[in-house]
């Protein structure tokens, strides 16, 4: 078991909130600057706002400038003798990990942003799948800037 799995979790929880930051500002830009309607003024739940079905094509971007970014530092701080097995415990980690938070986060528990399972996991197709393969492929990303640049 990775011994650093504290360290990875807390780096892991980091990218997941700031991901989830930059939509939501993402969102008030659409709403505040291009006038795209929010759940409110559109009528619907918040899972409707036309204002977040106009980001989530860009949601897998966010996950790919943010996550390995997490992902260096964490290696950096780790400096792991077996990058290539560091690499793939924590890709494995943070990708089951945010599958768990997301399914409880957005689906499982009640929330004006609260998500259907369809919704969710199919209808949010193509895009969640991206996101966990960003999220489990960031360490090797970071692990090969990290060999190439440092």
């Amino acid at each position: 078991m990775n011994k650093n799995i504290l360290l990875s979790l807390l780096l892991l929880i980091a990218s997941y909130f700031v991901v989830t930051f930059v939509g939501f500002i993402h969102m008030i830009i659409l709403n505040r600057s291009f006038s795209v309607p929010s759940a409110k003024q559109a009528g619907v739940p918040m899972s409707k706002s036309p204002a977040y079905h106009a980001t989530i094509q860009y949601h897998p971007i966010y996950n790919l400038l943010i996550f390995p970014c997490f992902a260096l530092i964490y290696l950096i701080q780790v400096n792991p003798v077996n990058l290539w097995h560091e690499m793939l415990v924590t890709g494995i980690t943070w990708a089951v990990v945010s599958i768990i938070v997301d399914y409880i986060g957005w689906v499982a528990i009640p929330h004006p942003w609260q998500l259907t399972y369809k919704e969710f996991y199919i209808d949010y197709q193509p895009w969640i799948t991206f996101i966990y393969i960003i999220i489990f492929s960031s360490p090797f990303i970071a692990g090969v800037i990290m060999h190439c640049i440092l």
